[in-house]
């Protein structure tokens, strides 16, 4: 079992902004594309909805050093759903860029917050 970092030089990001060489401005454009993913994936569990249940929910997972998602948890929920909801759209992510240090992939843990909020 190889280590997981938690701080390494660069972090995994999402995929999708690729071309953008600028350190500062990939990592916008990728946490940008995965609300978008996450945002245009969550379905508001119907039970969370009739009462009323708002916050914030945060999965933590580890990403691989070949950018797949592993180890997906939920470390704070709000109950009503919305905890198995985050985790279900959290496993069906794309394979994510990876983390490096030292210039080499390694295994990085992410925390998610995802936040519910009713219109």
């Amino acid at each position: 079992e190889e280590e997981i970092f938690k701080v390494v030089e660069d972090q995994p990001t999402f995929p999708g902004c690729e071309d953008i060489s600028n350190k500062e401005e990939k990592k916008k454009c990728a946490d940008e594309k995965m609300l978008q993913f996450i945002y245009g994936n969550i379905k508001y569990p119907a039970i969370a909805r009739e009462n009323g249940v708002e916050g914030m929910v945060v999965v933590k997972f580890v990403v691989e050093k070949d950018g797949t998602i592993t180890a997906a948890e939920v470390v704070r929920d709000i109950g009503a759903g919305c905890g198995a909801e985050a985790l279900r759209v959290v496993n069906t992510m794309p394979k994510w860029n990876p983390g490096k240090q030292r210039g080499r992939p390694v295994r990085v843990q992410f925390n998610l917050p995802v936040k519910f909020k009713l219109e």
